[in-house]
């Protein structure tokens, strides 16, 4: 009986690897088609409520316009903020350039020894290697997202025939997880992108208050960006708090500023986190943290910058489809998502 037990787990454990291998060495093929499950998740039901106005065609037309409108617009809203803040910082280049020989020589002072090991790594080569490898991400992110669109409009138009194939294809045990799994995920990840936009609207426009209050420069653009980066779990609103409180202190040269500024974007992300987050979505999102933060590492480690985004939407989706397969309901208990 236990050599049986053991070697069910081993085998779970084994499978598990796996996957998380496969999804390693496929993520060119799987990272698009689960962010497109992901993005039709969400409008999907607008497609369908849509549908009640006009025909299927056109609904799948309006969806996609929708969707690309959100895209080019948190593309460009993120380009622009990025754009100013580093013009600004280019246009004192001269005082940065102090600051760093200033750090420099307190570190070689102190036994530190940086500057040979600068001159090493970062000269014309370098420069030109990076300029290669961005130019070859932005071509790389270009052909993502192409992918991307491909998977959402087939999945839109052929979602009602998957349906009828998971009904005919198999048994009605299985179908009926399949249809319960996906209509409670649809549900969960509706609510937490929605969680996630309340949030962030409330972060963004409180950083832009605080910026102006406290005379920092870019006021508007630390808002935008810290609205987009709110939606990226943890790792977004530690850039969102961190980069503007160093930003001050380089540029204006302030300590104590930047201590308060930096105070006070922490207690901002606390109360976001903890306190408007929770009341929104009671128990439906509900995972230990330290589910989250290894859904966050672990997808990040596998897919990247994306794999940070779509990280705890992966746990959702588990947690969601798990609730309804009765033998591997004490999963949940170990997610911390009993009850959601």
């Amino acid at each position: 009986m236990r050599a049986g037990r053991s070697s069910h787990a081993a085998l779970t454990i084994l499978s598990v690897l796996a996957l998380l291998w496969s999804a390693y060495v496929g993520s060119a093929f799987l990272a698009p088609l689960t962010l497109a499950l992901f993005l039709v998740t969400l409008f999907w039901p607008i497609q369908m409520a849509l549908r009640d106005w006009m025909p299927k065609a056109l609904a799948i037309i309006a969806a996609l316009v929708m969707l690309i409108a959100v895209i080019v617009l948190l593309s460009s809203a993120t380009l622009w903020a990025l754009r100013s803040i580093w013009q600004t910082i280019g246009a004192d280049a001269q005082r940065y350039q102090s600051l760093y020989m200033s750090f420099v020589n307190w570190l070689e002072k102190n036994g530190i020894a940086v500057a040979g090991l600068w001159a090493e790594t970062f000269n014309v080569n370098w420069l030109l290697r990076f300029l290669q490898q961005t130019l070859a991400r932005t071509g790389q992110t270009m052909s993502f997202w192409a992918v991307t669109l491909a998977y959402v409009i087939t999945a839109l138009v052929e979602v009602e025939h998957i349906d009828k194939s998971i009904a005919k294809y198999s048994g009605p045990h299985v179908s009926q997880i399949i249809r319960a799994g996906t209509f409670d995920l649809v549900r969960k990840l509706r609510l937490y992108m929605g969680v996630r936009a309340v949030v962030s609207i409330f972060t963004g426009l409180t950083i832009t208050l605080i910026a102006f209050a406290v005379g920092l420069p870019l006021a508007v653009e630390w808002g935008v960006l810290g609205f987009v980066l709110n939606f990226i779990p943890v790792v977004g609103s530690l850039i969102a708090t961190f980069i503007p409180a160093a930003f001050a202190l380089a540029h204006m040269g302030q300590p104590v500023l930047a201590l308060i500024l930096l105070g006070t974007l922490t207690v901002l992300q606390f109360v976001g986190g903890n306190y408007i987050e929770p009341r929104i979505s009671g128990d439906a999102l509900r995972l230990s943290p330290f589910i989250i933060l290894v859904a966050i590492f672990l997808w990040t480690f596998i897919w990247g910058i994306y794999g940070t985004f779509i990280g705890v939407p992966i746990a959702i989706a588990i947690a969601a489809f798990v609730n309804h397969i009765p033998s591997c309901k004490w999963l949940l208990g170990f997610m911390g998502a009993e009850g959601a």
